[in-house]
């Protein structure tokens, strides 16, 4: 943490970040930033607390960016907070709006009948149920350039493995929550087609442009329908696990250290495919085969999943089925 610095003009390295990860506090640290945290959000006696905190700290640290991360991304007091210090390049109201299905559908509504076309139909469920088929589109964003990381096809399934399961109750795809009946098998890169993927690359980077979007992560779902991909809503911070450490396993992107990248106005670097990977769930985490791991492809076994690698679709295929037999 930083040491005060008095009142004046704000540093330009010096940051505030809430609720970061420890790698990412490291990765600014590493990179030159005077980075000062707040890590914690919950031992304030209420919304007002929390908000004189922040304006505290920011002013009396001359802090130039004000970085939400994790769930916090999503508090009102933070993003209200960022917006009225002018720390945040992004309103508060964007993420509020991302995060609302009934929103997203106003949004799209009104932006025009071909973007009225791929919202999901008003008034079908709130919230918004899961999905058989739904896509996670994980973006970096920095001045408003939307940046695509990565793909993942999250396919739900019954316990005997047949798609078409009934869908679970519970957060959404790339949320930290185990759901061990049905909870949805992550695939990296989704299998789609270029056509696919252009049309869903599309949807998310513009759905990011209508909202006003300017700088950080996003994740937004996307589900598969019979009358095409529609959009299901997006939260603004990065993808949660598996999806996020998918994405890192096969690209080398870290997510941490590309944050940093776009807060000192470096490009992002490409990502590079070096083969698939794929996120089997665990249907009884507190029952594991101890000889799980020693299946070809198993990298990790955490967060409720095993972690399978390959250099091809068709032998990660084989080797979640694989996973999949151990666990049965």
């Amino acid at each position: 943490m930083t040491s005060p610095a008095g009142s004046g003009h704000p540093d330009p390295r010096r940051i505030l970040l809430v609720a970061p990860s420890p790698r990412l506090v490291a990765e600014a640290t590493e990179a030159g930033f005077d980075v000062l945290t707040l890590t914690d959000t919950t031992g304030f006696r209420d919304d007002d607390a929390l908000r004189e905190h922040l304006v505290d700290l920011a002013r009396t640290h001359r802090v130039s960016r004000l970085i939400a991360c994790g769930e916090a991304s999503a508090l009102p007091a933070v993003l209200e907070t960022a917006e009225h210090l002018g720390l945040s390049p992004n309103p508060a109201a964007v993420a509020r709006l991302l995060a609302d299905p009934s929103e997203i559908r106003g949004l799209l509504t009104r932006s025009g009948p071909q973007w009225e076309a791929v919202a999901l139909p008003a008034g079908s469920w709130e919230p918004s149920p899961a999905h058989d088929i739904e896509y996670g589109v994980e973006t970096l964003t920095a001045e408003g350039m939307h940046r695509v990381t990565g793909i993942v096809e999250l396919r739900r399934t019954d316990t005997t493995g047949d798609p078409g399961g009934p869908a679970a109750s519970g957060g959404g795809p790339g949320d930290d929550v185990t759901r061990p009946a049905h909870a949805p098998l992550h695939t990296f890169p989704a299998p789609l087609t270029g056509q696919e993927e252009a049309e869903i690359r599309a949807l998310a980077t513009g759905l990011l442009d209508l909202a006003g979007y300017e700088f950080g992560y996003a994740f937004t779902r996307i589900a598969h329908t019979g009358r095409g991909p529609r959009i299901i809503n997006a939260l603004t911070r990065q993808a949660s696990r598996p999806v996020s450490r998918l994405i890192e396993l096969t690209t080398g992107l870290a997510p941490e250290r590309e944050l940093v990248r776009a807060l000192a106005g470096k490009p992002m670097e490409a990502p590079v495919l070096v083969g698939c990977a794929a996120a089997v769930p665990l249907p009884c985490p507190d029952d594991v085969p101890h000889d799980i791991t020693l299946l070809a492809g198993v990298r990790e076994l955490r967060d409720g999943h095993v972690l399978v690698t390959a250099l091809t679709p068709a032998e990660l295929t084989g080797r979640t089925a694989a996973v999949r037999d151990r666990l049965a």
